[in-house]
């Protein structure tokens, strides 16, 4: 296995930073994209299982992320307008780079926001791919999100595009974190594992909040990019892996992944699904990590 990291020119002034583990004779590639508040190099042991079956794994940071941070702009920056755009952007500017390199299977994959922006990559340039993996995510109807906007748009108003809202803190992180009893920190609603809790704790690129303005990208996405319209969008034999855990906040423990896949069957798509019954928001970094990795590697080896 060899790892690395290198940039992109994202053909805006913006650099995309992207971590590598490439397998010595891959059989196929993953690009999995990070969720909110974390960064691609956090992937490591996800790098090293796949190499080791014979599978790439790219995981470039979003914008305002670990290596992909502007230094005239904030954390968790998409941009000041249009940043969903943006972020596409480079998504699409990643699958072509690796697709370049390893023209063999190509799947693409996220957490939690990345798995919204690999839905959405998958709405828009799914014949390009072999499969999609959708973890840690959640689903709600287009009004659901809708409803949602105002406040959001209230406080980009208040306090400008690159503010960090504590009423929007309060309404998402702050309230996964009080949904767990006797939590030993802020961020024990991610794992059970104290020593991942602490790690992630520890790490500088981790953590932090997003800005107003990439919320707002994020929610106005959303509300497309799960309509029915977004997903009819998806090429109609398109596998998709769903993996989960039903302790995991943020979908409402596991209700959110529910009606993500009956949202899912209902288009017809061929699917699997890992339920983890003990599995918090990262499952990935939960005591659950090798059911759910031995699960991950058996469903991407059926794509060859």
């Amino acid at each position: 296995m060899t790892s690395d990291c290198f940039e992109l020119d994202a053909g805006d002034g913006h650099t995309i930073g992207v971590h590598e583990w490439r397998a010595a004779d891959p059989i196929g590639t993953l690009i999995w994209l990070h969720g909110m508040g974390e960064h691609g190099a956090r992937y490591q042991a996800l790098g090293e299982i796949l190499a080791e079956h014979g599978w790439n794994l790219y995981c470039p940071d979003h914008r305002g992320h670990g290596l992909s941070q502007d230094a005239d702009q904030p954390p968790g920056h998409f941009g000041d307008r249009d940043g969903w755009a943006k972020v596409m952007g480079d998504v699409q500017r990643v699958v072509e780079a690796v697709a370049e390199r390893h023209p063999g299977p190509l799947v693409l994959g996220g957490h939690s926001m990345g798995s919204f922006i690999a839905l959405a990559g998958a709405e828009r340039f799914g014949e390009r791919l072999d499969g999609l993996v959708l973890c840690g995510s959640d689903y709600h109807s287009a009004w659901y999100y809708r409803s949602l906007l105002p406040v959001i748009r209230w406080q980009q108003r208040r306090q400008g595009p690159r503010g960090q809202s504590a009423l929007i803190d309060k309404l998402t992180f702050r309230a996964w974190a009080r949904s767990v009893r006797d939590a030993r920190t802020d961020f024990d609603w991610l794992s059970h594992d104290h020593a991942q809790v602490d790690a992630y704790i520890d790490d500088p690129k981790c953590g932090f909040q997003c800005t107003n303005a990439t919320w707002v990208a994020l929610v106005s996405a959303l509300a497309r990019v799960q309509s029915h319209g977004g997903l009819a969008a998806l090429p109609a034999r398109l596998p998709i892996l769903l993996l989960g855990g039903r302790q995991d906040p943020m979908s409402n423990f596991g209700k959110g992944m529910d009606r993500l896949e009956n949202a899912l069957r209902r288009r017809g798509l061929p699917l699997q699904r890992l339920d983890c019954p003990e599995g918090r928001h990262e499952i990935l970094n939960d005591y659950c990590a090798p059911e759910v990795r031995q699960v991950l590697v058996e469903w991407l080896n059926r794509r060859l």
